[in-house]
């Protein structure tokens, strides 16, 4: 003769855990209250290993953020910010001040170069002179 069961067990688990009780069951044909039964009947576990799912779960529990390892990674994140801006106003700097030398650079390249046109076509000047000279000189075409 079985008695009927009368009492309530509530369990929690997670929605993953629940899902995964409830397919355990539907694939095996029977409730989920009959799957929890029969699994809770069948569980041999020793002290020991109850210790150690304990210890395993408390390692998987999710922590709460240590003070001090907030606050270092809260100064980390303002020094790396200033640094960024540091460097970002360097690189602006640097980029003002190239631009301004290529200005500079650029109204003297004007100057500079009419300077340095004139003896360039003095030399091709002279050399055009000494082609003519020595094609026309007979004491330069007997060497």
């Amino acid at each position: 003769m079985t008695t009927k069961p009368s009492e309530r067990i509530v369990v929690f688990v997670t929605p993953a855990q629940k899902l995964a009780i409830s397919k355990t069951a539907d694939t095996l044909g029977i409730s989920v209250s009959e799957l929890m039964r029969r699994a809770v009947l069948n569980f041999n576990a020793t002290s020991e290993q109850i210790k150690v799912a304990g210890i395993v779960d408390r390692l998987r529990a999710p922590k709460a953020p240590d003070a001090l390892n907030a606050a270092l990674k809260s100064v980390a994140a303002k020094a790396a910010a200033r640094e960024a801006r540091e460097a970002a106003a360097r690189e602006a700097r640097e980029a003002a001040a190239s631009a301004t030398k290529r200005a500079a650079q650029a109204r003297s390249v004007p100057h500079t170069h009419a300077a340095s046109a004139e003896p360039e076509d003095e030399i091709e000047h002279d050399t055009d002179q000494g082609d003519d000279a020595s094609l026309t000189d007979d004491t330069r075409s007997e060497r």
